[in-house]
């Protein structure tokens, strides 16, 4: 049993050839889904939940819980003191305590593929144990195989997993990232694997509808990454890489995009504090940039910090509202919201982020237009990107035949645009954006088999 594994960012799929027929594996029955959520949730048990039930897991257990807080001892710790006078190091061992979160009910994970490229994030403490990114990502691998084992009834013999172009911005990020992804499966006790290129991958899966040769670009457009290739794709399966590219821009910062720019006055942007008029702390706002951030927000000096801000501060109201988002732990339904709006605006012109919770509670108007002017910088970004990538392939952009668009993001109007406005609109063909990565890569792994 041959496996195409696309283990994304927001989310994930997996498919197998059964005979000739691609068979695409419910990986979340509990949602009824194919397509499971790439986020694992850890009680204090140590229960291990994936994909929706995991979110569910946490916005029932840490929306609105109050949090109690203990200082604990975290240990000893050593000391050096250098170039001191010119005198030699000085060690001394200090013990440590800090404040910690004392019931919160367990841990989220979200976007750990974008982890591994990160040499900044090592390991976390989850309830007294440690865990490094590669067990976390190995948790998730492993639940997928038993996954996929429990529908097809049979083991799985080997694995053909995706990748993205770059997993970061340097060489030695990429290279960082795939040993710890290689680690990852050997934790998770996979079969063989072999990597292929998640835009290779999705066209494999369009040229299995070909008649006859044609020469196609990938659009493929995650939460993560944008990741290109070009191709010359041919029926009888043999195809030409010509040029790959990519950068490391996905829908989450999309998202981020939105709230750091839209958003922020409703938590109290702009607002000064006492007779001087001085400025709210820059920190404060700045950790809305991901909801993982907004979670380090509630600390007890901090929201000391938001409370000597809204006594003396001329937006009272809203610092009421960035003090309801820390403390009731409201980062993750935030950036859903986000995520939604940001979703109706590829089929609306305008649409409203609704947020009601204690203090919080604002509705913004943001439009198809407010939007783009956000995400100005990543369309450059992007753009630059895609004609890289033609040019290093050695073709014209005339001469490209298809344009193939994968990826969740991918259907935002103004990639859409920019993409007709170099291709030509009649050349775009539309995939399934959640599944045609996990397709291509089981059509990859048949290949395989045959050689």
């Amino acid at each position: 049993m041959h496996i195409g594994l696309d283990f994304g960012t927001t989310n994930t799929s997996a498919a197998t050839m059964d005979g000739g027929r691609l068979r695409l594996i419910p990986l979340d029955p509990a949602a009824n889904l194919r397509v499971l959520r790439s986020v694992l949730f850890i009680s204090r048990e140590g229960d291990q939940i994936f994909g929706s039930e995991a979110l569910d897991h946490y916005l029932r257990g840490n929306v609105g819980r109050i949090i109690t807080y203990e200082q604990r001892f975290l240990g000893p710790h050593d000391m050096v003191f250098a170039d001191i006078d010119g005198q030699d190091d000085i060690h001394f061992v200090a013990n440590l305590y800090g404040v910690v979160d004392a019931n919160a009910p367990g841990r989220l994970f979200q976007s750990l593929k974008m982890s591994l490229a990160d040499d900044n994030f090592v390991a976390t403490d989850v309830f007294g144990t440690t865990w490094t990114v590669e067990q976390l990502v190995a948790a998730q691998l492993r639940e997928i195989k038993r996954r996929v084992e429990t529908y097809t009834g049979c083991p799985t013999t080997r694995m053909t997993i995706g990748r993205p172009v770059h997993y970061g911005a340097s060489a030695e990020a990429n290279a960082l990232a795939m040993e710890r992804m290689l680690t990852a499966c050997e934790l998770a006790e996979l079969p063989p694997i072999a990597f292929v290129l998640e835009p290779v991958a999705a066209a494999y899966a369009y040229a299995s509808t070909l008649d006859r040769p044609c020469r196609a670009l990938v659009f493929d457009f995650g939460g993560g990454t944008l990741d290109i290739s070009v191709m010359l794709l041919d029926p009888s399966g043999d195809h030409t890489v010509l040029a790959t590219d990519g950068v490391v821009i996905g829908g989450d910062r999309l998202d981020s995009k939105i709230v750091m720019g839209a958003l922020l006055p409703h938590f109290g942007a702009g607002a000064t504090l006492g007779a001087l008029r001085r400025p709210l702390p820059a920190f404060l706002l700045d950790q809305l940039a991901g909801w993982q951030q907004i979670m380090h927000l509630n600390t007890p000096r901090t929201i000391q910090i938001i409370d000597e801000a809204i006594n003396t501060g001329d937006r009272p109201d809203q610092l009421r509202a960035l003090r309801a988002l820390v403390t009731s732990n409201s980062g993750v339904p935030l950036y859903a919201e986000v995520e939604r709006a940001k979703v109706r605006l590829s089929s609306a012109e305008e649409t409203a982020l609704d947020l009601a919770l204690d203090d919080m509670c604002f509705q913004h108007h943001l439009t198809r237009t407010q939007f783009e002017g956000l995400i100005g910088v990543e369309v450059r970004h992007i753009g630059m990107c895609l004609d890289r990538a033609v040019i290093a392939s050695g073709l014209a952009p005339s001469q490209i035949d298809i344009v193939i668009q994968t990826g969740g993001s991918s259907r935002i109007p103004r990639f859409v645009r920019l993409l007709a406005e170099r291709f030509g609109p009649e050349r775009l063909r539309e995939q399934d954006p959640f599944t045609s990565i996990a397709a291509g890569l089981a059509l990859a792994a048949r290949r395989s088999e045959a050689q």
